[in-house]
């Protein structure tokens, strides 16, 4: 029986553990004559006083869910027959057991622990995805929301066409046939944000059961929208020069999947890219086996040393490629907009899908990114970005030579906001987020990118988001804690009974 309390909240203790036991009981999953914890086994396991599981028993006693016998402890009433009495039960709606069971997988408390602690007061956040909160010097967004809304007040108020402006969809086809992609205005589907255009897809495509390829490891969000969907999840492992395709056929061939997904440019968790050999061995084995590509290249125009591949859409030549773009990343995540190209036989289909998520994009945040394109100001801002983040990159390079070479492996990425790294053998990464939080520094753990278990060795460290001098800091923290967490266990392992306490440092 697993019990989870809030030591935060203004419920009393001995009433989250009678409200989840209730629960258990009026699902079925502590059936009648199930024999409850002892007292003073549940209050050591919670970490409680005795007296709280005594409370929360004799709550549920007086609700009639248990019964107490000298000798045979605590057990799980047969139910009787309803009372006027069970309507006056002060008790919660049991909104856990109305969940769906696809929800409940989706529960990950290892990411809302990164969370928690982030929102620590001082502490470094070396886990935030987003770009710089700095403003750009190019594209100063609250002045451009004063200059649209003061020459189009009449537009922006007014709702736009589902498929978002057709000026805007124009402007983004122009811009990606510098790309080499040339495409129609026809097929781009404006999102609020590219996590729209996932989550589309998944709905589009997949049933649950279906198969969904995607590298191990991979955007957290997406493996959470493909769960959601019910899909069954094949990871295909991540070298140096992107997934390794060399490991597909035979994946394509057993399993039939119904989407493969990539972030072919400066991958999201590892930073690396796939070399245009093995993108064009994508393409020709997703042709060979009919399945489609939903391609994410939310970070590749922010490239920081040479200018990477063309994306997989610039060598599609039958169709077979989604495309994901996405404008939050490069201005900011507030202007949650991206954008979906996809072929023009699915795009009434699409259409529909948004049409019932959010009727329509935003029409003043449309309304701002057609302004920075239309005037190229785009280009500028990302010249600016490209600079404030590669000193950002080589911030973090540094920092992890100086302080951190012992403790980490690791390979500066070309362009992205995230390095990879590994840590010692008998280190975990679940392991280290604590320690690492008492120092004041937060990063992300490297299992909760893999779809199938494993990564525990590695953790994701973001430069986009802090400054360079807490960089520099929270790479010095992070480097402190894994010296610490190796001696306590290399004690632990000789005599667990004379480890000293933590220092205060």
């Amino acid at each position: 029986m697993q019990l989870t309390l809030d030591r935060h909240s203004r419920v009393p203790l001995y009433q989250q553990i009678r409200h989840q036991i209730r629960e258990m009981i009026l699902s079925g999953r502590l059936p009648p004559g199930t024999r409850l914890p002892a007292e003073r086994a549940l209050a050591a396991a919670l970490g409680v006083n005795r007296t709280t599981v005594v409370n929360a028993y004799r709550e549920l006693q007086a609700d009639g869910l248990v019964e107490a016998h000298v000798g045979r402890g605590t057990t799980v009433c047969a139910p009787g027959p309803s009372s006027e009495a069970d309507e006056d039960l002060d008790l919660p709606l049991s909104w856990s057991n109305l969940l769906t069971s696809r929800v409940r997988r989706l529960h990950n408390p290892l990411i809302q622990e990164v969370a928690r602690l982030a929102a620590r007061e001082g502490i470094i956040r070396l886990a935030t995805g987003v770009p710089t909160p700095e403003t750009s010097p190019v594209v100063d967004l609250q002045q451009l929301m004063r200059t649209v809304v003061s020459r189009d007040e009449a537009q922006v108020l007014r709702d736009s066409p589902t498929e978002g402006l057709e000026s805007l969809r124009e402007a983004l086809a122009s811009r990606l046939a510098i790309k080499g992609c040339h495409v129609s205005a026809s097929r781009v589907l404006i999102l609020s944000g590219s996590q729209q255009g996932l989550d589309l897809v998944a709905r589009l495509l997949l049933e649950p059961g279906d198969v969904v390829i995607v590298e191990a490891p991979t955007y957290l969000g997406a493996l959470r929208v493909f769960r959601a969907a019910g899909a069954r999840l094949i990871g295909v492992p991540v070298d140096e020069a992107g997934m390794r395709v060399d490991l597909l056929e035979p994946l394509l061939a057993r399993y039939r999947p119904r989407l493969i997904y990539t972030i072919p440019t400066f991958q999201n968790p590892t930073g690396v890219t796939l070399s245009p050999e093995r993108r064009q061995r994508l393409l020709s084995l997703a042709r060979r086996f009919q399945v489609p590509i939903l391609e994410d290249d939310s970070y590749g125009d922010l490239y920081y040393d040479e200018t990477p591949p063309a994306p997989l859409l610039a060598s599609d030549r039958h169709e077979g490629v989604l495309y994901l773009g996405s404008f939050s990343a490069l201005l900011g995540p507030g202007l949650r907009l991206g954008w979906l190209l996809a072929p023009t036989s699915i795009m009434g289909a699409l259409t529909t899908l948004k049409q019932m998520a959010d009727l329509h994009p935003g029409t003043l945040v449309q309304v701002m990114a057609l302004e920075v394109l239309r005037t190229g100001r785009l280009d500028d801002h990302l010249e600016w970005a490209r600079h404030a983040y590669a000193r950002r990159r080589d911030a973090m390079e540094q920092a992890l030579r100086r302080h951190a070479a012992s403790e980490l492996t690791w390979e500066a990425p070309q362009g992205g906001f995230y390095y990879w790294c590994r840590l010692p053998d008998g280190i975990h990464a679940r392991d280290l987020l604590r320690e690492a939080a008492d120092e004041g520094v937060v990063f992300v753990p490297g299992e909760v990118f893999f779809p199938d278990g494993g990564g525990e060795s590695f953790l994701r460290l973001n430069f986009s988001y802090p400054t360079e001098a807490e960089i520099e800091e929270g790479v010095r923290r992070l480097a402190r804690a894994i010296r610490w967490l190796r001696r306590r266990q290399a004690a632990e392992a000789v005599a667990p009974i004379s480890v000293a306490p933590r220092p205060v440092v």
